[in-house]
């Protein structure tokens, strides 16, 4: 057997980094300048600035130096050997346990060693990229069940409840792979070929359904005899994607073909026996690339950007935090944290403990997974650091519990700290399966999934440009009709009434939802914490009615805002004509539901009103114009376009003819269209989009729009760190520039573009922006930076050292 995780957990814990390194993982032993790892049994403390990180340590792909008292060291590593500039740097406090780190160092066992240039690539989250088998894999898995599922009505729901069951397959290949499924590393494809001797396509309703249904969401006292005999011993996950959807109690019942499933199982098992590339490793790459491509654009974040922008918001923010408890000013994290007293290290977590981050486009959740992994890491370490004076008092959710400190950690900020948003129904599916699996590299033992928080409550659903910031209970509570109300509005107001819970106040209702919301989170906390589930059926009728109250606002809300919408703004519904002229009529409040708006003021209420806002916006916010698109009919109405052009890429090569041959589809695409005119109205009208919209006038982006709306959801003194269209230099987005620049601390606006390939599977002329700020004051520097030209474009050697220097030369530290 090869060095386990926990043999490196024990190195780690006990600061044997001379054995780990030379012994354990087999990497040579040299004094070299450049040599691939140098330990420094003692270094002092002293001031870790920039220079520090640079200059002040010996040059290698890797350095380890401990302080003199030999209970922190620090690690620092570049991006590539030919960039010198150490890009990434982690501290670690002698007797932390760290799982997470210790997997990720587990790459470097020589005999498993990948060709990769030195030593430091490994230790990037990004080391191994997904390879076309995998990415193929999956969209050849996600085919064949949605093909499977030819009894569900539309083919929008056959692609979610399809992409439903494939997370439940990836999140089942990962726990058999960790042992957790009766102890079988291959129990997933041992209950299919079982199936299949006991008869044909039975595998769905008589194993993987019970497995999730009726196992794995259900505590051991809940399951049958028979059902534990047959599937053997497993563990409790109450929260996770084995969790009954709508989608299964619908269609849950109905058998699906073997064959559906073989293309995801011989997919998994290929990624099973070959370790490298890692499926749980290169995973969030290719999500990200699969959410991607749904909208054309199948773009993979490189961990440069990732990591600047961490370093932008959720670094800075900590920097803030520690400057206000301590006076003191401190040029990096990194010195933070070799340098931090336990007291003020315990002062310190209790403010990071505080913080709330927002993904308003979160997608496949790469940066909620990447953010959380970050919080957890700076979380662990600040406690540590806390415990090294013994009396350290840490809140009670970075204490040990029975579930460990790792688990703790991580289950408070993931249900607390992190929130995304999405319209997109199956990308929030592929969000969580991050969320839980991130959760599976803290734990220990199947007894900590129990305690795993409900996603569902933090990565949500809706459209983050539409919907209600502020509410006005004066308007949510008000009865009756308005003078110059249609007949369709009072039908609607009186209809209305008839419910009981749309007729209570704002004020009552949403304090009962966050009644429900505390009782749901602490009910759920307490039966893991006990470790046996006397009050399960309490947990399962909160949530639903938490569903139940969250439903009701959101269309007492709805209302409220398509009252506001049509009446005050006068926003009307533009209908294209086959002729080419448009018919105007009133905008019905079904136009408004369609969108999925989401209420801002309603489910993050105290935030907002108390709070000010969120801390940190951290997103990849969507591009494009404000305009129907050929790609984005066919997601919108997918039934309409498959019935004349038998695939999607036919579809998208000539629309137009595909539009003259079917006038069900012309109506489908009028009604497609008709959703863009008061959009574009209500972005120009409202209040809220004033420098994005352009006055008014000219074409309007998505990405601008998202910018606006991102600060209005930031706190003031929040941080904000954003990739999107490029903008700064464009004539059309002058109002936006100088609103940025009179209103917000910008750190940088930078311009790349993709002529040397840092987006290998995206055409030469791509490009994006990187923007940081500080929502507070003004500024009167100069932010933009052009890398844009082919001339100029880094390639993905030099982005790391590129991006470093623009950080080190940010006038905000």
């Amino acid at each position: 057997m090869g060095l386990s995780v926990e043999q490196i957990q024990q190195r780690l814990e006990r600061f044997e980094f001379q054995t780990l390194w030379y012994q354990d993982l087999g990497w040579p032993l040299t004094s070299d300048p450049g040599s691939a790892v140098q330990v420094i049994e003692t270094w002092p403390v002293g001031a870790i600035t920039w220079s520090t990180l640079v200059a002040d340590l010996p040059p290698a792909d890797l350095t380890i130096a401990c302080s003199q008292d030999g209970q922190r060291a620090l690690w620092r590593w570049p991006a590539t050997q030919a960039t010198p500039i150490p890009w990434r740097w982690r501290v670690s406090i002698k007797g932390l346990a760290d799982p997470v780190w210790a997997r990720r160092l587990s790459r470097l066992a020589r005999p498993n060693q990948p060709p990769l240039d030195h030593v430091g690539a490994y230790l990037t989250t990004s080391a191994y990229p997904p390879d076309l088998a995998q990415i193929q894999g999956f969209h050849s898995s996600w085919q064949a069940l949605t093909l499977a599922l030819d009894a569900l009505p539309q083919s929008s729901q056959r692609r979610h409840y399809a992409l439903v069951l494939l997370t439940r397959l990836i999140a089942l290949a990962v726990l058999q792979q960790r042992g957790l499924l009766a102890g079988d590393e291959w129990y997933l494809h041992n209950h299919f070929g079982q199936s299949q001797q006991l008869g044909r396509d039975r595998f769905f309703l008589d194993r993987l359904q019970p497995l999730c249904q009726q196992a794995l969401a259900l505590p051991l006292e809940e399951r049958s005899a028979t059902l534990q005999q047959r599937l053997g011993s497993l563990p409790f996950i109450p929260n996770g994607p084995f969790h009954a959807t709508a989608l299964d109690r619908a269609w849950g019942q109905r058998p699906i073909a073997d064959r559906a499933f073989e293309p995801a199982l011989d997919w998994l098992g290929e990624a099973l026996i070959n370790p490298l590339p890692s499926l749980v490793e290169s995973l969030p790459m290719l999500l990200e690339q699969v959410v991607n491509s749904h909208t054309g654009n199948p773009m993979v974040t490189p961990e440069p950007i990732w990591w600047c922008l961490c370093d932008r918001t959720i670094h800075a923010t900590l920097l803030d935090q520690a400057h206000r408890l301590t006076g003191q000013l401190y040029s990096s994290v990194a010195q933070l944290l070799m340098e931090l007293t336990p007291d003020r290290a315990a002062l310190l977590l209790g403010e990071l403990g505080t913080l709330r981050l927002l993904d308003p486009a979160c997608g496949s959740g790469l940066y909620l997974r990447h953010s959380l992994e970050e919080m957890v890491y700076l979380a662990q370490t600040l406690a540590a650091i806390a415990s090294l004076e013994s009396g350290a008092v840490l809140p009670s959710w970075a204490q040990p519990a029975a579930s460990g400190k790792a688990v703790a950690v991580y289950s408070h900020l993931a249900s607390q700290a992190i929130y995304g948003l999405d319209t997109w129904a199956p990308a929030l599916e592929l969000a969580r399966l991050q969320g839980f699996l991130l959760g599976l590299d803290y734990s220990t033992s199947g007894a900590d999934l129990a305690s795993f928080p409900d996603l569902s409550l933090t990565v949500l659903e809706g459209n983050a440009l539409i919907g209600l910031v502020q509410v006005n209970s004066q308007r949510y509570d008000q009865v009756g009709t308005r003078r110059g109300s249609t007949a369709a509005t009072q039908e609607v107001v009186q209809g209305n009434l008839i419910q009981p819970l749309l007729a209570q106040t704002y004020q009552r209702i949403l304090a009962e939802r966050q009644v429900r919301l505390e009782h749901y989170r602490s009910q759920t906390q307490l039966l893991a914490e006990t470790g046996r589930v006397p009050d399960y059926a309490q947990a399962a009728f909160l949530r639903a009615g938490l569903e139940e109250v969250n439903q009701t606002a959101q269309a007492r809300l709805t209302q409220v805002l398509w009252q506001e919408v049509s009446q005050q703004l006068g926003i009307r519904l533009y209908r294209q004509h086959q002729t080419g002229g448009y018919r105007r009529s009133p905008l019905d409040l079904a136009a408004v539901t369609a969108v999925n708006p989401f209420h801002w003021g309603f489910f993050f209420h105290s935030l907002l009103t108390e709070g000010g806002g969120f801390d940190i916006v951290l997103s990849h916010v969507p591009g494009g114009a404000v305009q129907p698109t050929d790609r984005g009919f066919v997601n919108y109405h997918r039934d309409s376009g498959e019935h004349v052009s038998q695939s999607t890429a036919s579809w998208l090569s000539h629309p137009q003819p595909a539009l003259a041959l079917d006038p069900e589809l012309t109506r489908a695409w009028q009604d497609y269209s008709s959703q863009f005119s008061w959009q574009s109205q209500y972005f120009r009208k409202s209040d809220g989009y004033s420098p994005a919209s352009q006055g008014g006038v000219g074409r309007m982006y998505w990405s601008r729009l998202f910018i606006q709306r991102s600060l209005a959801l930031l706190r003031p003194g929040g941080r904000c760190g954003l990739v999107s269209d490029p903008f700064w230099t464009q004539a059309n987005a002058a109002g936006l520039v100088k609103w940025l620049s009179r209103t917000t601390s910008l750190g940088r606006v930078v311009d790349l573009s993709n002529h040397q390939g840092i987006w290998p599977e995206m055409p030469l002329r791509t490009q994006v922006c990187l923007l940081w700020l500080q929502h507070q004051g003004q500024s009167d520097h100069s932010v933009y930076h052009a890398y844009n030209r082919r001339t100029s474009a880094p390639s993905q050697d030099s982005l790391a050292g590129v991006l470093q220097s623009l950080i080190n030369l940010d006038p905000q530290g």
